[in-house]
């Protein structure tokens, strides 16, 4: 009897520990879901491609947040505009020489352009043209002289502020400096012709062609010989 009821005891004393084994293992079981699902779902990180979308908005908004003057050509939809102030890159009359508010004006400037087209989004731009105005007093051939004068100071200005710099070279492989004349004059909005708003510089961005779609090669069926 002593000894069927001392197996009779350790089958009480293994039945519950085993019971009390299972029900801490399903308590740490239910604790260890119950913090799973408080953990926050991990939201998959989405790298954010320039080229999805248009490639003419992202360069605006990129030399805004600069801080530069910047236009959308309404004539050509892959043209922006860099418009100088006249108030301080602008000429005498006859003369292409650099002021000296315009040479520090550039100074400033320049380094931030090199910047937003030689930077993130180079790979937008095809090139970048710098063209020189006159008023619309003189000689044709005389005015478009003087207008190519005064892109090509302000280039050799612009290569002279970058020398050393990182942007250096990209800024003359893309840049190239024209005149135009009288050409473009500048009217104002009731169209009174402003000669000394003429005698401008302009910063002209091209933007590279939009890729066109692949076609599809079609192959004429081969017939076979009857």
């Amino acid at each position: 009897m002593k000894t069927t009821r001392g197996n009779h005891e350790n089958g009480d004393h293994f039945f519950s520990t085993g019971v009390t084994d299972l029900m801490t293992s399903v308590a740490i079981i239910f604790v260890l879901l119950f913090v799973v699902a408080l953990q926050p779902t991990p939201v998959a990180s989405v790298a954010a491609d320039p080229t999805d979308a248009n490639p003419r908005d992202i360069l605006m908004s990129q030399f805004e947040r600069l801080g530069l003057p910047i236009e959308k050509d309404p004539d050509d939809p892959q043209l922006l505009l860099l418009i100088m102030p006249e108030a301080l890159l602008n000429f005498d009359f006859g003369h292409a020489t650099l002021r000296p508010a315009a040479e520090a004006y550039l100074q400033k400037v320049i380094p931030q352009y090199a910047s937003a087209f030689c930077g993130p989004f180079r790979s937008l731009i095809e090139s970048v043209t710098i063209e020189g105005h006159t008023d619309d007093v003189g000689e044709d051939r005389r005015n478009l002289r003087l207008s190519q004068e005064r892109a090509f100071r302000v280039m050799v200005k612009a290569m002279d502020i970058l020398q050393g710099r990182p942007e250096d070279d990209c800024f003359q492989q893309i840049t190239t400096a024209s005149g135009r004349g009288k050409q473009n004059l500048f009217y104002s909005i009731d169209q009174q012709l402003s000669r000394d708003k003429s005698r401008r510089v302009v910063f002209k961005i091209r933007l590279q062609a939009p890729a066109l779609p692949r076609e599809r090669s079609l192959v004429a069926p081969r017939i076979p010989p009857t």
